[in-house]
């Protein structure tokens, strides 16, 4: 009954040891903390129905390959884009195109994966530039 007990034990602390490295793991190292791209970049998103297959290339080290998952329209000022990565590991890219009153079109988001602890945010400029910049989750997570 001990090494049963104690097998257990094993196996449980092992579980978790390798559950928290899944979850710490970085995946965006290899790509640079800032990047600069154009809005046209990402304007031709919005037109792409689920199920679309895209590839943005934001620089000549960093592109995000994968299918649309949704593209919804929530208000008149307001649509949302998801995309699924194929090639980090299934990270989800959030995109939403907002349209103010003066008919400025800002793009916000942000590319990020359950299980590691980097990811990037989307920024766009009324110069009609868009910027990633690479965050920390787990510093945005309150345990």
């Amino acid at each position: 009954m001990k090494n049963l007990t104690k097998a257990v034990l094993f196996t449980a602390i092992m579980s978790v040891s390798i559950g928290f490295q899944a979850r710490s793991q970085r995946l965006f190292d290899g790509v640079p903390e800032n990047l600069q791209f154009e809005n046209k970049l990402i304007e031709s998103l919005f037109s792409a129905d689920a199920g679309t297959s895209i590839d943005i290339k934001f620089s000549q080290n960093f592109h995000i390959s994968g299918i649309v998952k949704s593209n919804q329209k929530i208000y008149d000022n307001l649509q949302t884009i998801v995309i699924e990565a194929s090639n980090y590991s299934k990270a989800k890219l959030f995109i939403s195109k907002i349209i103010d009153d003066d008919k400025t079109v800002k793009y916000v988001g942000r590319i990020i994966s359950r299980a590691s602890q980097d990811g990037f945010e989307i920024k766009g400029s009324i110069a009609g530039n868009c910027s990633l910049k690479k965050i920390s989750l787990q510093d945005m997570i309150v345990e």
